[in-house]
């Protein structure tokens, strides 16, 4: 029986250091980024990602039946806009023509950086790009945990992004 304890015992150590020595492959930060070409002005598809009252018709992050207490700022768009829901709090601290800066903070301290870029792709369409911007610390849980990442904001990012589509061009 002892055997089997420090068999077990050494198994774990080794695991944990193989575990450890994997994720310092990886680097502590990343950029989660998808985009998606609109067709329409970047006037209009600016003012679907600006004006944070339009993201419940289009973005999977709001839309969800779990948030409680959503509330907005006046205005809601531009920088210092928020919205605030009691699961988290999303922050624009800076915008311009073509770009949105976002700070999102989630309740259990979590924070994210993120954003939106607009480009003319072509005179009649845009191309609109969102990232996130995702640190770690060096524990190997949460450096493997990149892989969850993607999977989990990159559906809903993807997700959000064709109603984003369907949203805009509806409105042209």
């Amino acid at each position: 029986m002892l055997r089997f304890v420090r068999f077990l015992i050494l198994s774990l150590v080794v695991l944990f250091a193989v575990m450890t020595g994997l994720s310092l492959l990886f680097p502590s930060s990343t950029r989660l980024m998808r985009a998606i070409n609109i067709a329409g002005s970047r006037e209009k598809a600016m003012g679907a990602v600006g004006d944070l009252r339009t993201w419940p018709g289009w973005n999977e992050f709001v839309q969800s039946p779990e948030l409680t207490n959503k509330r907005w700022s006046d205005p809601s768009y531009g920088k210092n806009a928020w919205m605030r829901a009691d699961q988290f709090m999303i922050t624009e601290t800076a915008a311009d023509s073509d770009s949105i800066a976002l700070n999102w903070d989630l309740t259990g301290g979590k924070q994210y950086a993120g954003g939106f870029q607009i480009s003319q792709s072509f005179p009649d369409s845009v191309t609109v790009q969102w990232w996130f911007d995702l640190h770690f610390r060096w524990y190997p849980w949460e450096k493997l945990g990149l892989f969850v990442y993607d999977r989990r904001f990159g559906h809903a990012m993807d997700e959000s992004l064709a109603e984003l589509k369907r949203f805009v061009e509806k409105s042209r």
